[in-house]
């Protein structure tokens, strides 16, 4: 009988060890040989222990066969004294074999110990936060993106097209986010909500937006720097998504496009990639580490403003300017891809801040935040040690001014090169995540976004596992985050250095478990994390999966739009028209014309408010579904 080949198990193997070692070894002297300083890279930082741990192994095998010749050799010519001597040296080259050959050695190096959660379900860590402490909302569409979209290297089929990302229903998404974050019937109504939230947190009074205010956004273009070839495989920020975001803050929170200020300060942001974005919105500010037509070169902040509670591996206390925008800006808004990090575990809203990082002196266009990788889980293990993500999370001018967090998971990407991939796990089923999470409680959501990451990994062989094998390192970060109490001991966090340390900066929380996501809110055990799911549709409306169609044109509208009945759905059935809090507002049927016309009005004929609206075609002959979305713009 054929045997199944094991990822894990091959990974556990002497094979392995012995193919990563010549790897790493020969990378390493390639690139750090002609270049020194090279050595300082991520990547020469992540393979140095693996060629260290191939060449004590080589050498142990050379020492041990070397002394056995010896010992007979000494024992022929009757040097006993010189023969003890080396089979001394051949016991403790053996040892160190043993030692190296072990499968939990290479485990150590190259994977998890084992698949359980570093913590106890529900049972929540630190202050929730947030206009309803600890709710993330998480919606998941499986049409938003292309699930036969290959990222295949070389290509010209790029994963950001309109092709395969889906606009409409991302906007979609987003609406229903935000509305069943805030609990409000429209969008103007959420987003004061939301302000309001963060104003009266932030000792600003219980107002909303005031026209003029600035609000920076902090997005992922890590990989927007790779090359061509690769950048098929490898995401960054959805700029669908974006549109949706800016779309919002424009058109119901009030929010003029001078005021807001976009990108990734220290990363490229590319014109076909950008142009997505700014051919809707060409007046909001873009930036970027370089410069060009169009996006504007981050400035930095003219004084070293972020300080850090640690010591790097030199015992030198580390400091940073941050992006002016940030500055100059009331409000940020932190929009993190979902991804892991094969230093980090996860890289999320704490890291990244990572890209906002820039050393006093040094060049916006040459900004590299290597410095500050000797704190992340994998160089650092074990708990209570100290985490640099929670001065990121924590300072008065990055997580100190979050408005609101966007976590984007309409695609994800395994390790920090963002690599595509579809998630196995329930409820992806296969498929690309098409998700996003909302929220404003940081550590909440990075909860929420690790307990799916985790999961995901011990499902999936084939990805890096890095969330699974930096767990306790997560954790750790987390539950820093969350409470003091978990600090290392003689470590405060305090960011800014005005003698204030930092506060719970939200909750940490484990689900139940996998299937059920529920949290101690969702229990009623604990004020701890409150998950709202919802999948392909809305409250009160169906989310098992059926035929979704694009019918509706104009899409979006403004006076009327037509629904042409397709061919595969019969005369006997009637089109209903949904508002996002699952209410029938209109029924149509086909039987006496195959077009149908909405001006937007109800069975009343009462002008609907802006927004989304998800429409049903229910067969009566074939006993099928159909479903689609359309946008009411007035």
């Amino acid at each position: 009988m054929k045997t199944k080949f094991s990822w894990k198990k091959f990974k556990l193997s002497k094979t392995y060890l012995i193919i990563i070692g010549i790897t790493a070894t020969l990378w390493f002297l390639v690139r750090v040989i002609p270049k020194p300083s090279r050595a300082r890279y991520p990547c020469m930082q992540a393979a140095a222990p693996l060629m260290s741990s191939f060449v004590i192994y080589l050498l142990a095998i050379s020492g041990s066969v070397f002394s056995i010749k010896k010992v007979k050799q000494s024992f022929r010519t009757s040097k006993y004294l010189i023969g003890l001597a080396f089979i001394l040296l051949a016991v403790l080259s053996f040892s160190i074999i043993i030692i190296n050959d072990t499968k939990d050695s290479i485990a150590d190096v190259l994977n998890p110990v084992d698949d359980t959660f570093p913590v106890a379900s529900n049972t929540p860590i630190g202050e929730a936060k947030g206009l309803f402490p600890g709710r993330v909302v998480w919606v998941q569409d499986e049409d938003a993106t292309n699930e036969d979209y290959i990222p295949k290297s070389g290509s010209n089929d790029y994963w950001y097209t309109d092709k395969n990302v889906n606009g409409i229903a991302i906007e979609f998404m987003l609406e229903l986010a935000i509305l069943e974050y805030a609990e409000k019937d429209n969008l103007e109504d959420a987003w004061d909500a939301i302000f309001r939230s963060y104003n009266k947190t932030h000792g600003r009074g219980d107002v909303g937006y005031t026209p003029g205010e600035k609000i920076a956004f902090k997005i992922n273009l890590t990989n927007q720097s790779c090359s061509d070839r690769d950048r098929p495989t490898r995401m960054d920020a959805t700029p669908q998504l974006l549109n949706a975001i800016l779309y919002q803050l424009v058109e119901n929170a009030g929010v003029s496009e001078q005021d807001i200020t976009l990108g990734d300060p220290y990363r490229q942001f590319r014109l076909e990639y950008r142009r997505v974005v700014a051919g809707t919105f060409p007046d909001v500010n873009y930036v970027d580490g370089r410069g060009a037509p169009g996006v504007k070169q981050t400035k930095p902040s003219e004084e070293t403003v972020l300080f850090f509670a640690g010591k790097d591996n030199n015992g030198k206390t580390m400091s940073s300017t941050l992006p002016q925008q940030y500055l100059d800006a009331t409000y940020v808004i932190n929009v993190p891809c979902l991804k892991t990090h094969d230093e980090g575990g996860i890289t999320l809203i704490a890291k990244n801040h990572q890209g906002s990082y820039l050393k006093m002196g040094e060049k916006p266009e040459e900004q590299y935040a290597i410095a500050m990788h000797y704190s992340l889980p994998r160089n650092n293990r074990g708990s209570k040690k100290y985490r640099h993500t929670v001065d990121y999370m924590g300072h008065e001018q990055t997580g100190g001014k979050g408005l609101i967090y966007i976590v984007d998971g309409i695609w994800a990407g395994d390790s920090w090169q963002g690599y595509i991939s579809k998630f196995k796990s329930d409820p992806f089923n296969n498929d690309y995540p098409n998700s996003i999470f909302v929220g404003q409680d940081p550590v909440a959501l990075e909860s929420v976004c690790f307990d799916i990451l985790f999961q995901e990994n011990v499902m999936d062989d084939d990805k890096g596992n890095y969330p699974v094998s930096f767990k306790v390192e997560v954790a750790d970060h987390l539950m820093q985050c969350a409470s003091s109490e978990y600090w290392p001991d003689g470590l405060t966090y305090d960011p800014e250095r005005d003698g204030i340390p930092l506060k719970s900066l939200g909750v940490f929380e484990h689900w139940n478990n996998p299937t059920d996501r529920l949290y101690s809110r969702n229990l009623g055990t604990g004020d701890g994390i409150e998950l709202k799911y919802f999948k392909n549709g809305v409250s009160g409306i169906s989310s098992n999966k059926v035929e979704n169609i694009n019918i509706a044109s104009p899409n979006p509208f403004s006076i009327s739009t037509k629904f042409v009945r397709p061919v595969s759905i019969s005369k006997n059935s009637d089109l209903e028209i949904y508002n996002l809090n699952g209410q029938v507002v209109k029924t149509f049927s086909f039987n006496n014309s195959d077009v149908v016309e909405w001006n937007g009005s109800n069975e009343n004929n009462i002008l609907m408010p802006d927004g989304l609206y998800v429409y049903k075609i229910r067969d009566n002959i074939n006993n099928s579904l159909a479903t689609g979305k359309v946008i009411l713009r007035k």
